[in-house]
């Protein structure tokens, strides 16, 4: 018996003084595993992001429509046309408001950059849509081709701007 108990005391003394050693071990291992999961997860965000396109949601009609109507409105005021850029204000909802109540160019292309902010948003993730920057005037606007047509600078700007996505 007393055998047995200074088999224990000696197991449990070897044990206490092993715990510096076994307790790095096993702060090494749970590092090693949350590196492991940081890495899993660093690349199936990367993987997201690459193939945003494949997660977008299909546009719906309303949305569809508000596209249409943007893009007629971004023509016409890149051709300087207030008339064409109010014309297409009906047709993009309530968000057309301050763009058909504009008197002048400058209100007209102000409205439209609220305009663009949403169709940054409707467009992201979808193909056949380009985002555009004016690094001269510094905004951004939403186009379905790759020739620059910008909008906000009028026909004296009309190709000034970078495709940025």
């Amino acid at each position: 018996m007393s055998r047995r108990l200074s088999r224990r005391l000696r197991l449990t003394w070897e044990r206490a003084c092993a715990f510096p050693r076994s307790h790095n071990k096993l702060k090494t291992e749970r590092t090693n595993k949350m590196n492991k999961l940081k890495t899993l997860a660093a690349m199936a965000f990367s993987l997201a992001l690459i193939h945003g396109s494949a997660f977008a949601a299909d546009l719906n009609d309303q949305d569809k429509k508000f596209l249409a109507a943007y893009e007629k409105a971004h023509v016409a005021l890149t051709a300087d046309n207030l008339d064409g850029a109010k014309a297409a204000a009906p047709d993009l909802g309530n968000d057309g408001a301050e763009l058909s109540k504009s008197s002048s160019l400058k209100d007209a292309r102000t409205a439209f950059e609220k305009l663009s902010e949403k169709a940054k948003q409707l467009t992201a993730g979808q193909s056949g849509y380009y985002v555009v920057n004016c690094p001269m005037l510094k905004k951004d606007w939403v186009q379905t081709s790759t020739t620059i047509a910008n909008p906000y600078g009028g026909k004296n700007m009309a190709t000034c701007g970078e495709i940025k996505k």
